[in-house]
């Protein structure tokens, strides 16, 4: 059988024996669409990659971050939560009271040295000294009782042992009160000049519990807003134990993870936008040099982005926040301006480096031919 590629249908294809075939046009155009259509389809990840890497050629955008200016208030001293004066939300200015505290057993110190008497030592009162005494053994006897409790706990699991070793340190703590006062009674009945020593001790003693006492309110440091109170009245806290946390009257500061490559983006000054969550750009400037790099959150790093460490950018707002958008952590973009001096400048010296290396490639072509 011979084929033959040049038949009157290939030639002619809208005519079938002499009738004019209305539907063949169509036809063979509907199939050039399909197979251009499966083209896009196959070629469309490509398409899109190229046009992310173009577009971060021609695009210098950023991830940011937006940080407030937080003050963390924390207690001085160990104490008991009496009341809170605040919520989360509330306005206060500088010297407001936040948070008033109290320590029971200072308290109760405080009121045992203010019953004793002003002209004679405890230990020449026989009375006043059994029921300090008294008081002492209380106190051990029920911070061992607390150990012991503790410890029961522990071994179902109820508690951690960092409690059962707090609850030690403050048994073996009125044990040596017990100690130091059974010393003291002791020298205060062989020395007659131990009395008037006693009673300075008791003085300072008083006097250092009255200004501990004192210094457990909380004031606020400077005029904010509340942003979160971590604790609840009847809570007890320890030294540095973080109360709430409060946000500066000040303009939020914007971070921005700058990839290395676009450095020169980084001046003082520069200005730049930013994008909002609601789509709205707003303008802001950088306000201080880089000194500093860092790693990219992971929910600020993109899918492609080429580097984990990028310049830390600070910049801030042209425009003063609205109360809105002033959110601690707050995920943004940013886009600096093209420079597009720069990039044709870096592309004429790719094009130099290209043109270098293909007249290199030629004379060592040419050489290779002449031997």
């Amino acid at each position: 059988m011979k084929i033959r590629f040049d038949s009157r249908k290939e030639l002619n294809p809208t005519q079938e024996q002499g009738l004019s075939v209305l539907y063949a046009p169509g036809k063979r155009m509907a199939f050039r669409v399909r197979w251009y259509l499966i083209l896009l389809l196959v070629a469309s990840p490509l398409l899109w990659l190229g046009g992310k890497l173009a577009y971060g050629m021609l695009m210098i955008d950023a991830p940011a971050q937006l940080r407030l200016p937080i003050l963390e208030v924390r207690a001085r001293d160990a104490g008991r939560v009496e009341q809170l004066f605040v919520k989360a939300g509330d306005q206060v200015r500088t010297d407001q009271p936040l948070v008033n505290l109290d320590n029971p057993e200072w308290r109760a110190r405080l009121a045992q040295l203010a019953a004793l008497p002003a002209n004679k030592a405890p230990a020449t009162n026989a009375v006043l000294s059994g029921k300090e005494r008294q008081l002492l053994k209380t106190r051990v006897g029920r911070a061992g009782e607390r150990v012991r409790t503790l410890q029961d706990l522990v071994s179902r699991g109820a508690v951690s042992p960092g409690e059962v070793l707090a609850a030690e340190s403050e048994r073996d703590a009125f044990q040596a009160d017990l100690m130091a006062f059974e010393q003291r009674d002791q020298q205060a009945r062989q020395s007659p000049l131990s009395v008037e020593r006693e009673i300075v001790q008791q003085n300072a003693e008083q006097q250092w519990l009255k200004t501990r006492l004192d210094a457990l309110s909380v004031k606020a440091a400077q005029s904010g807003r509340i942003a979160e109170v971590l604790v609840t009245p009847g809570e007890n806290v320890g030294a540095g134990t973080l109360l709430m946390r409060m946000e500066r009257l000040e303009e939020p500061v914007l971070w921005i993870y700058l990839e290395p490559l676009n450095i020169t983006y980084a001046a003082i000054g520069q200005p730049l936008r930013v994008r909002m969550p609601n789509g709205e750009w707003l303008t802001a400037h950088v306000i201080q040099a880089v000194d500093s790099a860092g790693r990219t959150p992971t929910v600020l790093r993109g899918p492609f982005a080429t580097s984990e460490v990028g310049l830390q950018v600070a910049a801030r707002f042209d425009q003063p926040l609205t109360q809105r958008w002033r959110i601690d952590q707050l995920p943004l973009n940013v886009r600096f301006p093209t420079d597009w001096q720069q990039m044709f400048s870096d592309g004429r010296e790719l094009i130099e480096q290209l043109g270098d290396f293909v007249a290199m490639d030629r004379n060592v072509a040419t050489a290779a031919e002449s031997r």
